[in-house]
């Protein structure tokens, strides 16, 4: 009895154990994201050591402040479920907020923007915004992709 118990425990063992691997491969930690984004950017910025350490500090200053503008927008507007029914006013009210959102959003970067020009020549700030949206690209992949896996 006690011998078949161990040969259930060691199969179910071998079993599980490559599992727990692949899961805690396949999770990310936030600073190889992090890590992961600085090299695609500076990869394809062209940036030097110098130049990195002088636009990195930048562009968290950047992301700080637009990450605080949303998380305010989240607090004080909620998604509405899809069966509730807003009345007119509650509507213009939510509306008028998503457009403050986009303008205080855009104030942010035409402010950084102009930080950029200051510490970046500007074909390089040209390659920023334009490493943007492949990133972003890249990550919704990865993300559908995750995704899919998972069903």
């Amino acid at each position: 009895m006690k011998t078949s118990i161990k040969k259930i425990t060691l199969i179910i063992a071998i079993a599980i154990i490559p599992q727990l691997f692949l899961a805690q491969q396949q999770m990310e930690k936030p600073q190889d994201k992090e890590a992961a984004k600085i090299a695609f950017f500076t990869n394809k910025m062209d940036l030097t050591t110098e130049e990195s350490k002088v636009f990195w500090p930048v562009v968290n200053e950047m992301e700080a402040e637009l990450k605080s503008i949303r998380a305010d927008f989240k607090d004080n507007y909620r998604k509405p479920n899809q069966d509730q029914e807003l009345s007119d006013m509650e509507l213009e009210k939510m509306m008028d907020a998503r457009m403050d959102l986009g303008k205080k959003q855009m104030d942010v970067k035409i402010k950084y923007h102009e930080k950029f020009k200051q510490i970046l020549p500007i074909k390089k700030v040209a390659k920023y915004y334009e490493s943007t949206t492949a990133y972003k690209k890249i990550v919704k992949q990865r993300k559908k992709r995750r995704i899919q896996q998972q069903r």
